[in-house]
């Protein structure tokens, strides 16, 4: 059975929770959408206006029900981080209400090399990787997630 990935964003564009569907994603395409974000001059709007309405992106295995969501936060007094989350995404009865929880772990650097890496694990679906990696980091937050696409 082949995986099937699918992709969304949050922009600060958006309302806080509501994300764009993207579709039906590959590797190659979830780091393109990863570099048309322009995180620094994002997060530097929103920080400034202190809205803190940060981009997320956001990819779902569909066949593991885990995503892997990318967003930013401050991290200095000038600079801000990469926020790598690794999540649940069970289906319910009412397919716009799944049950989501997620796991937010600060990277402490806006290198981009770094949400690149573990979106290359994540479509090698090496979970086992993943977690090591993510032991490393500092768990910030695990939350229920809520799940909303823009119509």
């Amino acid at each position: 059975m082949k995986n099937e990935f699918v992709s969304r964003i949050h922009t600060t564009e958006l309302e806080t929770d509501l994300y764009q569907l993207l579709g039906k994603t590959s590797l190659e395409k979830h780091i393109s959408d990863f570099n048309n974000v322009n995180w620094k001059s994002n997060y530097e709007k929103e920080f400034n206006s202190m809205d803190f309405n940060m981009p997320d992106l956001e990819v779902l295995s569909k066949n593991d029900s885990k995503y892997l969501s990318v967003s930013i936060a401050p991290n200095t007094d000038d600079t801000y981080q990469f926020i790598i989350g690794l999540g649940t995404h069970l289906e319910t009865d009412n397919p716009n209400i799944p049950n989501r929880k997620v796991k937010l772990y600060m990277t402490e650097s806006d290198n981009e090399e770094v949400p690149k890496k573990f979106i290359e694990l994540f479509f090698k679906r090496d979970f086992a990787k993943i977690n090591t990696e993510l032991d490393q980091l500092y768990l910030m937050d695990e939350v229920e997630d809520v799940y909303i696409n823009k119509k």
